[in-house]
């Protein structure tokens, strides 16, 4: 590799390793805390090697340390953006995840929570690793990493940023999480509605009954049972959901919305 041919990658890999940087920070097993920041950041470094030397260099040269900074920029937040739309599913479900445990009254315990590095309920941990499991078995890693290079090619180097259409979808998919997780949490809290109202009836007619002391465990075993009756529907609804996510990223920068490698 000539001198000049050196001092042209340069620049083009610099902003391959801000996008795909940004893409790890909230990427679904990548951005994992549990992950050392040295490990993480040998990754990105490998992975911007691997695609820097089959990416087209920008349409105009970089003349000027302002526009390698603006490219920076735009690099780092279509990388976040990426990395948010990915990891929406998982926070859905872990959303979920402690709906439910604060129904069913097991939240009083918590554990380390891998993927934030933060202290999170038992329920809402299952239901994240429920989803990391859906996520690996349906090749959605590979599908990451091949959208990412695909990026490369539908929206070059120095022609992406923040604009109203990547932010409505961010927005959209804020809503779309949301009512995944009310979803997937829907059979367990209407199930305790449903006991809340049977003791409140039998809290009426029967006010000798310690009904307060004696609901507390009959809560926690219908939520569990129903739990543990619909973890099969859960992991089909998750499984869409993460199809969705794949594609929704897909469509953030080009017009083919359906995921190759996601099956």
């Amino acid at each position: 590799m000539s001198l000049a041919d050196f001092s042209q990658l340069v620049p083009v890999y610099v902003l391959v390793l801000v996008r795909i940087g940004a893409m790890m920070m909230y990427a679904p097993l990548l951005g994992s805390a549990q992950i050392p920041r040295q490990v993480r950041a040998l990754i990105a470094c490998v992975l911007s090697l691997a695609v820097a030397r089959g990416v087209a260099p920008p349409a105009e040269p970089i003349r000027s340390i302002g526009l390698l900074a603006v490219g920076i920029g735009g690099e780092m937040v279509f990388g976040l953006a990426m990395g948010m739309i990915l990891s929406f599913c998982f926070i859905a479900a872990q959303w979920a995840g402690d709906l439910i445990g604060q129904q069913v009254g097991i939240n009083l315990s918590e554990t380390f929570d891998p993927q934030y590095g933060t202290q999170g309920a038992i329920l809402g941990n299952l239901f994240f690793m429920l989803t990391l499991v859906v996520f690996l078995t349906i090749n959605g890693h590979r599908a990451m990493l091949m959208g990412v290079r695909a990026s490369f090619d539908s929206l070059p180097l120095l022609s992406v940023g923040m604009n109203r259409s990547l932010l409505g979808l961010l927005i959209g998919l804020f809503e779309a999480s949301t009512q995944l997780a009310l979803q997937l949490a829907a059979p367990v809290l209407v199930s305790l509605l449903v006991v809340d109202l049977a003791l409140g009836f039998i809290g009426k007619t029967m006010p000798q009954l310690n009904v307060m002391s004696l609901g507390l465990s009959i809560r926690a075993i219908a939520g569990m049972i129903v739990l543990i009756i619909g973890i099969g529907l859960t992991s089909r609804v998750i499984r869409e959901a993460v199809r969705d996510g794949m594609n929704s990223m897909y469509q953030a920068y080009t017009a083919h919305p359906a995921a190759p490698a996601a099956n």
